[in-house]
């Protein structure tokens, strides 16, 4: 992830020390150290999570708990000073894990789990294909540290059988949508979001200016495109036929993101859409545009 894509949330002080060697600089919660080893430091404030925080400095949470000696089950508070990795470390580390695993321990619960982890419960469901079934003690569950890895658990899984539920309701085809005045369907239950009819192969644009986090195959929903806008919500425009945008671009309103696919299952043209806002699903038809 690029510190680019936070440019608006980092704020960066340049110094000149004439007589001192050291000077620290507070804003907003974070706390700037400009010396020779040029620090950041961050004072953690109300309501901020690990995920929140190396998101606004286009770190990974895996690369902040190192730097920070955290573990998976530590849990920061208010007040509390994270040392920032420099933009050198976090783009040089080939070392970095998508996911770390946690073994349960006795009086442990998802939402125990997910909250020291700064991620959501339906992610953690999401991410280890849990059910309602009870947690065990010594099961281990996969923990998503990349960014990457976080949006993508927000996602729930597709089977081979469909498990999308048509509700019957429609939408205005002529909103600005990812292909032009498309059938639009909204699904609901398991997958939300709206199936919008295409032409063959027709393009799909951005509707939302924003950082693409994934393309590829994923989870059943076929090529998907991951576009994270600066308000922090997330566009998922899957069942695409190709892709042509690539991880780590930056995609204006109206960009060409791919073209449209063939649902496997009914052999039309079409593609899903779905929005998050905060790994909680919001309607398509009112998601920010532009």
């Amino acid at each position: 992830m690029q510190k680019s894509f936070f440019s608006g949330r980092f704020i960066k002080f340049s110094v000149l020390a004439l007589t001192l060697g050291f000077a620290v600089f507070s804003f907003h919660g974070k706390v700037f150290a400009a010396s020779g080893d040029s620090e950041t430091v961050h004072v953690v404030t109300k309501g901020e999570t690990l995920y929140s925080i190396s998101r606004s400095y286009g770190v990974t949470v895996d690369q902040l708990r190192s730097a920070n000696g955290l573990s998976s089950s530590s849990v920061i508070k208010v007040g509390q000073k994270l040392s920032i990795p420099s933009a050198s470390m976090s783009s040089g580390s080939s070392s970095s894990k998508k996911y770390e695993l946690y073994t349960v321990k006795k009086g442990d619960t998802l939402y125990r789990i997910a909250v020291n982890n700064s991620i959501s419960v339906n992610q953690l469901k999401n991410y280890n294909h849990l059910d309602s079934s009870p947690l065990k003690v010594g099961q281990e569950l996969r923990i998503p540290l990349s960014a990457e890895e976080i949006e993508l658990a927000s996602l729930p899984d597709l089977t081979a059988n469909d498990p999308r539920t048509y509700s019957g309701r429609k939408g205005d085809p002529d909103l600005q949508w990812p292909v032009i005045k498309p059938d639009v369907t909204y699904l609901s239950g398991k997958v939300g979001g709206v199936h919008l009819s295409a032409q063959k192969n027709e393009p799909v644009t951005a509707i939302r200016e924003g950082t693409v986090m994934f393309t590829g195959e994923y989870r059943g929903y076929g090529q998907v495109v991951l576009v994270v806008a600066k308000s922090g919500h997330m566009y998922v425009y899957a069942g695409l036929g190709s892709i042509r945008v690539s991880k780590g671009d930056t995609v204006k309103f109206g960009t060409q993101i791919g073209n449209a696919g063939t649902d496997t299952i009914k052999g039309t043209s079409q593609i899903t859409l779905m929005v998050y806002k905060k790994t909680t699903p919001i309607d398509p038809a009112s998601a920010p545009r532009g």
